[in-house]
């Protein structure tokens, strides 16, 4: 079973009075229980109330990515890559519009028709 983590990009589209009809269709497909999002506040689901946390771990893994952009010459935000390191330290996939801003890491684009 693969668990989502959704960038925030992919949760303003899902309350735009005209949202992607593909991403719509994308997380109609998937059991409410693996859509998540990241927030302060430990185990909860987007729907079912299940929020991810930025906890220790995943704060080792924003270090390690931060660390690893700038390393390379190509600094990443911030608050993409604690996007990005709480869905590493939950084994999630990464939902986004934004693939380039998670360079390296596992993500799926569902707003793209091709999918």
């Amino acid at each position: 079973m693969t668990r989502y983590l959704l960038d925030t990009n992919v949760i303003s589209d899902i309350t735009k009075p005209d949202p992607s009809e593909s991403l719509l269709e994308w997380m109609d497909a998937q059991p409410d229980t693996d859509l998540l999002f990241a927030g302060p506040e430990g185990p909860q689901s987007l729907f079912k109330g299940r929020i991810l946390s930025f906890d220790e771990k995943a704060a080792l893994l924003w270090a390690r990515l931060m660390s690893e952009g700038r390393a390379a010459g190509k600094p990443r935000s911030v608050l993409d890559m604690i996007v990005a390191a709480v869905a590493v330290a939950n084994d999630c996939v990464i939902v986004t519009d934004n693939e380039k801003h998670f360079s390296g890491l596992e993500v799926l684009n569902p707003m793209r028709t091709s999918q």
